[in-house]
């Protein structure tokens, strides 16, 4: 239920942060470096400050478990995969849910900003991966090939590309 924080030279543990109350699932920082978000399956997304360890806020919204959080890179938005079969894209200034973005059948397991900060990939236990317009919420991809869940989605450094890891075989 918590999110640490480490120090890479030293090992010590600078700060512990609380406030969900069920599993982390995920957490990523901002591209800035000055935030924490952290996805719980508390169906909650949560908002750290990195230097005070404050809880900024809560971002409230998926009706289950929250698996995969991601910042865009600009570091305005946070997207975010759950258990409720959705993809959901944040403000990171106000926590407002901007859009939720259907499509999958199944939970989705991870979600991913393109490095342009115009599309985001999900993957999902329905054996699919989409590409989605971020800012028209429109998927205009769905990738099939998986025969088992997806439970990581990644772009390339140039966007080119997305890499999708499944259980299958």
């Amino acid at each position: 239920n918590t999110v640490r924080l480490w120090n890479v030279d030293t090992g010590e543990n600078i700060r512990t942060l609380k406030g969900h109350t069920y599993l982390v699932k995920s957490v990523k920082f901002s591209p800035d470096g000055k935030y924490i978000c952290s996805g719980s399956w508390d169906n909650t997304m949560r908002l750290w400050n990195v230097d005070t360890g404050e809880n900024i806020r809560t971002l409230n919204g998926h009706t289950s478990f929250v698996w995969s959080v991601s910042f865009s890179p600009d570091g305005k938005y946070i997207c975010s995969g759950s258990w409720d079969n959705t993809v959901r894209l944040w403000n990171v200034d106000t926590g407002e849910n901007i859009r939720t973005l259907n499509g999958h059948t199944k939970d989705v397991l991870s979600v991913s900003f393109s490095p342009d900060g115009k599309y985001i990939c999900s993957g999902s236990m329905d054996n699919t991966v989409r590409l989605w317009k971020v800012f028209t919420g429109k998927c205009i991809h769905t990738l099939t090939g998986h025969t088992d869940f997806v439970l990581s989605v990644a772009f390339s450094p140039d966007g080119n590309y997305i890499c999708s890891g499944s259980q299958d075989e």
